[in-house]
């Protein structure tokens, strides 16, 4: 019995221990371009079928199909340079033949690679993007 308990114990204050910010996996190992929202994967960048726009005066981000009916946008307040950060986002992204966004987002740049690929992870609200810093 006490065995059990001690095992118990064990698996609670191993959870207890896991980071409650961590990024989500499946967006850390995303590769292209890419958005999440409340968990969910909304748009991922397919090559040779969509195109990508930044404009770095306005710290802005597009992803969308050759015809604009996919497509997710993402506006910073600041541009994300280093790993740590905290930039705060609206973005906007295809359901179907509508539209939703949200205001105001606080991210965390996760990730920052050579390539220009940016890493945004909101770990409260399991939202997240992958964005290119386009030359």
């Amino acid at each position: 019995m006490t065995g059990r308990i001690l095992v118990v114990a064990g698996l609670i204050l191993l959870a207890a221990c896991e980071p409650k910010n961590k990024i989500d996996p499946e967006l850390s190992g995303m590769t292209e371009v890419g958005l999440k929202v409340k968990g969910k994967t909304v748009f991922t960048c397919t090559e040779g079928t969509t195109q990508l726009a930044f404009n770095c005066t306005l710290r802005h981000f597009r992803a969308g199909n050759d015809d604009m009916t996919s497509f997710f946008v993402v506006t910073c307040d600041q541009l994300p340079t280093q790993e740590g950060q905290q930039v705060k986002a609206d973005i906007q992204w295809t359901v179907g033949s509508s539209s939703k966004s949200i205001s105001g987002i606080t991210f965390q740049v996760e990730k920052y690679d050579g390539t220009g690929l940016v890493w945004l992870w909101n770990a409260s609200d399991k939202t997240g993007a992958v964005v290119k810093i386009l030359n």
